[in-house]
């Protein structure tokens, strides 16, 4: 072999020596490329990942929030009116009723109770009256029979006079007509706008106005 021949042989064994290193460098680049947009996918997935989960876990919370606060308004509000309704009722209830003893020899007990006015349709100035069948005269009646839980059509009336402020105070003497020996004496006063209000009733032991 010449040495001209063997001037190529050795060229061409570098240039062949150099493409070979080209080409190994070039699958080495390729498989770093790979290698970096596989990390680079699985970083993005796993902030994907993070940020759902953030974003669920706070919509859970606020979730909650938004549920608990109203039940928690609902029940303060619910225990406020409970509170509101007992103090009314506390307020409207009657005193209990109370019996006593009278020096009257003719009156077995006295009861006295917390009796709420019958009302009145009456306007202007009040005048007692004694008229049967007049719009006092009525009201006078709802008032005994509220005082002693006789009804009207069940009552009869003894007497109807007046009491010690005669332009605002009555008293009447009443029975049930099935037994007018259980008679009751009531003491009624009248209250602007309310109407006749008992005050006292005073259980017989005769009627005192039957003869």
């Amino acid at each position: 072999m010449d040495k001209k021949t063997q001037k190529e042989e050795q060229r061409r064994s570098a240039q062949n020596h150099v493409e070979a290193s080209r080409s190994e460098q070039n699958s080495k680049h390729k498989r770093t490329s790979i290698t970096l947009n596989v990390l680079i996918i699985l970083m993005s997935l796993a902030i994907i990942g993070v940020l759902w989960l953030v974003f669920f876990l706070t919509a859970d919370d606020s979730a909650d929030k938004v549920e608990t606060k109203p039940k928690t308004e609902q029940t303060q509000k619910a225990d406020e009116a409970k509170k509101d309704d007992s103090k009314a009722k506390d307020t409207e209830k009657p005193k209990e009723q109370t019996t006593e003893t009278s020096d009257d020899p003719n009156v077995s007990e006295v009861i006295k109770k917390d009796w709420k006015a019958v009302g009145t349709e009456q306007k202007g100035d009040h005048v007692n009256s004694y008229e049967m069948d007049s719009q006092d005269w009525n009201e006078k009646v709802n008032a005994f029979s509220e005082a002693t839980g006789i009804d009207n059509g069940d009552m009869t009336i003894w007497y109807v006079g007046r009491g010690d402020e005669p332009a605002a105070q009555s008293i009447g003497t009443i029975s049930t007509k099935s037994d007018p020996d259980k008679a009751f004496r009531v003491y009624i006063t009248w209250v602007d706008g309310a109407g006749w209000q008992p005050t006292k009733v005073e259980v017989l032991k005769t009627n005192d106005k039957r003869n």
